[in-house]
């Protein structure tokens, strides 16, 4: 699923006039330093949004998102999670006597029948009542978790100034 916000009809109705004095190439690079400008704002809010909604730390959030920028070429900015899973241990996981405690979804639980191999730091589960089999445990997906609630939510209030910028960055490059 992709987030995508379109402002074409918005920015021409405003800076027709401005762009075809520019030429071209000159808007081109107007606007997809607009993009870049407000992307990164939007990306960030989207960022700040999954920490407080999965609970990963920061560090971790900033090193699975990788950014797309725009160009003159290409005048698109999106963001891209990796799919990776993450494990239950990773969220202050602790072994208890009825199973692992962790907070995934900043939201502390008790897993009953799960334990925690302290040689790799993962979390486990049982899926019958004997010892064997086991499956790892997972917790929130960034690539599922970026597409839902407040993380959706903030794309499009990250980048609500696209066409004021869009006409800032047009000023920048007209000859004065």
């Amino acid at each position: 699923m992709q987030l995508i916000i379109s402002t074409q009809a918005q920015v021409l109705a405003r800076y027709v006039n401005a762009l075809a004095s520019l030429g071209e190439g000159q808007a081109r690079t107007a606007m997809s330093r607009a993009l870049n400008h407000e992307g990164d704002k939007g990306r960030t809010q989207v960022k700040r949004a999954l920490v407080k909604q999965t609970g990963i730390k920061y560090g971790a959030v900033e090193r699975a998102i990788a950014t797309i920028r725009a160009t003159p070429a290409t005048l698109t900015y999106g963001l891209k999670a990796r799919g990776d899973e993450t494990n239950i241990a990773w969220f202050g996981g602790v072994q208890r006597r009825t199973g692992v405690s962790a907070a995934p979804w900043n939201k502390r639980r008790i897993f009953a029948r799960s334990f925690i191999v302290p040689r790799f730091g993962r979390a486990f589960i049982r899926t019958s009542k004997g010892r064997l089999p086991i499956r790892p445990l997972c917790g929130p997906n960034l690539a599922r978790e970026l597409v839902k609630d407040n993380s959706a939510g903030a794309w499009p209030s990250g980048v609500a100034n696209i066409v004021a910028r869009v006409g800032h960055e047009i000023s920048r490059l007209l000859p004065r």
